[in-house]
């Protein structure tokens, strides 16, 4: 190599493992548009059960996760200590981690390498901004996917914002396209033919609200008596729950639970409505790729992610006792956020989200609009509109 000629550069992800989630499908993508540029690598700390492929080289460091208290202290330091031997070994020169239990690692690995952190979900930001402050005041930067979440930060902390940056997530919505078009399992087919479908996608867990989607589901059937709702995810702390609770709904026939799907958009292009119920997002994937496939949505407000993307021009709304239709979907109030299986317990906010969904299901051209609207909103996520916000980020001089 002449001296004229630069080094490539040599990137590594961290996330705690690569099973699921939308972080990791995230740092997947990128080691793909990464390849030509950079020598990829991805550090997990649990190599079992992997979900999504990776450009990179991959590097276990084989400490799981554990329930012990103590033992969780032992593993973040065992976590650093890995993390700062690969930057050492594979002479890393930008660091990316992916979730809040790796940045954590990071944090004490003291690598010496250009360190970026990421801030995914608006939860854990609300509960723990001063991780992330704790991480720029020991040089990292922080990568935001929504420009909420980076405004709440700064509120707080001001002085970082030289530190911070926002990237929406990025996809390659061809591929999400070409994907659509796989026909169903016919099992599958024949519920799609006999429904009017709402779909979800994500992980069974909290954030995702599935027990207030289930109790707005008992509310739309009464007036639409052959909607269906498909659920496809698996895994969550609250999947052994949430699938007893769809047992006892009234409209139990009418709920299929698809599990684990490689390619979910086949669902999502064959569905009539996306439905999104969460409590609180980082930037809501799902959403991004529905629209991608084509399907009108319908998404709680919360906080943060579904109102940077229904409004072509980010505006935060809180709608109380109506949905509101924005410029690319439709976005309804937030539930409460209370774990609670009992239909008996229906609120407002149910009869609300069972009326928008009922308004795209009878609506025809309204459901249009909306689909061609959130399809021209998926393309400008499309990783040729984002990748050089990316480069620029590793590229970059520290300020």
């Amino acid at each position: 190599m002449s001296q004229t000629e630069s080094k490539k550069k040599n990137i590594a992800f961290v996330t705690s493992d690569l099973k699921s989630g939308g972080s990791e499908r995230v740092a997947s993508r990128l080691t793909s548009l990464f390849g030509d540029r950079y020598n990829n690598y991805y550090i997990v700390f649990n190599s079992e059960d992997i979900s999504y492929e990776i450009n990179a080289e991959l590097i276990d460091l084989n400490v799981p996760p554990t329930d012990n208290k103590a033992k969780k202290v032992v593993n973040t330091f065992k976590r650093a200590a890995g993390i700062r031997r690969a930057v050492r070994e594979h002479d890393i020169d930008v660091l990316f981690s992916f979730t809040t239990i790796a940045n954590r690692a990071m944090l004490f690995s003291r690598a010496n390498c250009k360190k970026i952190g990421a801030c995914r979900g608006y939860e854990d930001l609300m509960l723990h901004p001063a991780n992330y402050h704790r991480l720029i005041r020991f040089g990292s930067k922080i990568l935001f996917n929504s420009r909420e979440s980076e405004e709440y930060y700064l509120a707080k902390y001001p002085g970082d914002a030289a530190k911070c940056v926002t990237i929406e997530n990025l996809f390659d919505i061809g591929i999400i396209r070409e994907m659509a078009k796989e026909e169903l399992s016919p099992e599958h087919a024949a519920f799609f033919a006999s429904h009017k479908t709402l779909t979800t996608v994500g992980i069974l867990s909290r954030h995702k609200g599935h027990w207030d989607l289930l109790k707005s589901f008992e509310i739309l059937k009464e007036k639409v008596p052959d909607a269906g709702l498909v659920i496809v995810g698996h895994r969550g702390l609250l999947e052994k729950q949430i699938k007893e609770m769809a047992a006892n709904n009234k409209y139990r026939e009418d709920i299929l639970f698809t599990g684990y799907q490689s390619n979910p958009f086949k669902f999502l292009a064959k569905s009539d409505v996306y439905v999104h119920s969460s409590i609180s997002e980082g930037f809501p994937n799902a959403i991004i790729e529905a629209m991608a496939c084509g399907a009108p949505c319908v998404s709680t407000a919360c906080a943060t992610g579904p109102c940077e993307i229904m409004f072509d021009e980010y505006r935060k709304v809180s709608p109380k006792g109506d949905y509101v239709i924005a410029d690319n979907g439709v976005l309804t109030p937030v539930f409460d956020g209370i774990i609670d299986y009992d239909y008996s317990h229906k609120s407002e906010a149910h009869e609300v989200f069972a009326a928008a969904a009922e308004r795209l299901l009878s609506d025809k051209e309204l459901a249009v609009k909306l689909a061609r609207a959130g399809a021209a909103r998926a393309d400008r996520c499309d990783e040729a509109m984002i990748a050089d916000k990316y480069f620029e980020l590793i590229e970059g001089e520290e300020k």
